[in-house]
């Protein structure tokens, strides 16, 4: 049970560094075909963090 704790906590961290990093690029000037892009990750790195966050908060408190 710790390891699935332990993998769910290290994909929801990896995650928010991904999310922070797409945001901070989205926030610059960047080419449109680029912008369509980093959308598509943001909205899938934001998925990710939900689930393994959400996840991993259940387990722990449970």
């Amino acid at each position: 049970m710790e390891a699935i704790i332990l993998l769910l906590i290290s994909a929801c961290l990896l995650s928010a560094y991904g999310f922070i990093y797409v945001s901070l690029r989205l926030a610059r000037k960047v080419r449109k075909d680029e912008r369509r892009q980093f959308k598509t990750t943001f909205i899938v790195l934001l998925f990710i963090l939900l689930i393994s966050g959400s996840s991993a908060a259940m387990l722990v408190l449970t």
